[in-house]
């Protein structure tokens, strides 16, 4: 018969051992798994006081997590702190907002990670109109900031707005250094002209803004280097520094065109409506980017003279400009159309003008057109062209060209149809 004490023992054992097995699965467990935690959510938000006319940017790339990295989180906002959240998760830390109404405003951020849990934070802003608050931050630098090989013979420009809608004017500085001297003050133009720059050298420029109540705002220091210093010739092509989409030209009587349609600026579809985002935005046909590189790209008239920010330069590079409506008219005249008929506001007219931009030196496509309901029609079978002239309000002048007439036809077109562009130097 067993001895009970030893049969108690060899339990205790067992059970010692068990335990013993469990702790170190667990230990292993827990050094191969280790646990989860919450990302800490941090955020900027500039500027903090503003009116119903600016720009909040967030900025939530302060914010940190242990176990996963910025681009593995996700983040959303709820832009008054009321519990409802105006965006959807996304893995961009940066957003803008504006409000409609003053007041004072919360803005909540969370961030989640990989894992499902969340960090939040929050910032406060207010909103008053009665406030006159310094211009926004210049941006949208042509040259672009680090650009190279640009031209000796640049247009300066730039972007700027204000807040409460005040007149502004800019001081330019431009050199060598990071700390670029002083070249012009108080000019009204958001564009430069620094004469004939050095060859094959970094230059450094920043632009300050300032309104009719005396308040400024300095932007950062952009820089961008010149190329072996050939000026550009009409006749030969033009790259556009902003994307490096190359241009064909050729001149028309004094005028200089390009004889590619402009295509420049980030696609949306066509069931939008450009915006004023400061951002520029195009059309391609039937939503297709290879459309945009064969045929150019299409513009509702807003977007293409910048809602008036840049209404002599438009979306065009700088240094050239929208053809105006008087520059459509030289043109046709150049071809052989008589004064009457190229001063005729609508209808079809002229002889074989049509047929002279379709297969002449200006290679004009027939690129279709976006209607003002977002459909895109007409692509092989017509051309239609904006001028930078507009009718009124609501309209502006346009060009037509038809593959089965050789002829031109004068009109006007609702601004938010999206036609094609050509560009002439300044």
């Amino acid at each position: 018969m067993k001895n009970p004490n030893m049969l108690k023992i060899n339990i205790i054992y067992s059970f010692l051992i068990i335990a013993s097995i469990a702790i170190i699965v667990s230990a292993c467990k827990k050094d191969e798994e280790p646990e989860n935690t919450a990302p800490t959510a941090s955020f900027t938000v500039s500027p903090t006081v503003g009116s119903t006319s600016t720009d909040f940017k967030m900025d939530a790339t302060a914010s940190t997590d242990t176990e996963d990295a910025l681009s593995a989180l996700s983040f959303r906002w709820d832009v008054n702190n009321d519990g409802t959240w105006e965006t959807v998760f996304t893995n961009n830390p940066l957003a803008t907002l504006t409000y409609g109404d003053e007041g004072d405003y919360t803005i909540k951020l969370e961030v989640r990670d990989s894992g499902g849990l969340s960090g939040f934070a929050t910032r406060d802003v207010k909103v008053d109109n009665s406030i006159n608050l310094p211009p926004n931050e210049p941006s949208e630098p042509n040259p672009a900031d680090g650009a190279t090989d640009v031209q000796i013979g640049v247009i300066l420009s730039w972007t700027c707005s204000d807040p409460n809608q005040d007149p502004l004017t800019y001081d330019v500085y431009l050199g060598t250094g990071n700390n670029p001297s002083k070249v012009a003050s108080d000019i009204a133009n958001d564009s430069f002209d620094p004469g004939q720059l050095q060859a094959n050298t970094n230059y450094f420029w920043k632009i300050t803004a300032k309104d009719d109540e005396g308040l400024s705002t300095t932007g950062q220091v952009w820089q961008f280097t010149t190329g072996e210093g050939t000026l550009f010739v009409c006749g030969t092509s033009f790259t556009d520094p902003r994307d490096g989409k190359i241009y064909t030209t050729k001149l028309f009587g004094d005028k200089c065109w390009m004889t590619r349609n402009l295509n420049h600026g980030s696609r949306i579809d066509g069931s939008q409506d450009q915006t004023d985002n400061n951002e520029a935005e195009k059309y391609c046909y039937d939503d297709d980017e290879l459309n945009c590189n064969t045929y150019g790209a299409l513009y509702q008239w807003d977007e293409l003279m910048q809602y008036g920010k840049k209404a002599d330069q438009g979306l065009c590079p700088s240094g050239w400009h929208p053809a105006t409506l008087e520059e459509w008219q030289a043109l046709e005249m150049e071809l052989g159309m008589s004064q009457e008929d190229a001063q005729t506001p609508t209808g079809w007219v002229g002889t074989d003008e049509g047929k002279q931009l379709k297969v002449g030196d200006f290679k004009a496509l027939m690129s279709g057109y976006r209607g003002t309901s977002g459909s895109f029609t007409g692509i092989a079978f017509t051309g239609r062209f904006w001028t930078g002239t507009e009718s009124n309000s609501f309209n502006a002048w346009n060009r037509n060209l038809s593959s089965d007439d050789d002829r031109v036809q004068h009109g006007f077109s609702m601004k938010t149809h999206g036609y094609a562009v050509r560009c002439v130097k300044d």
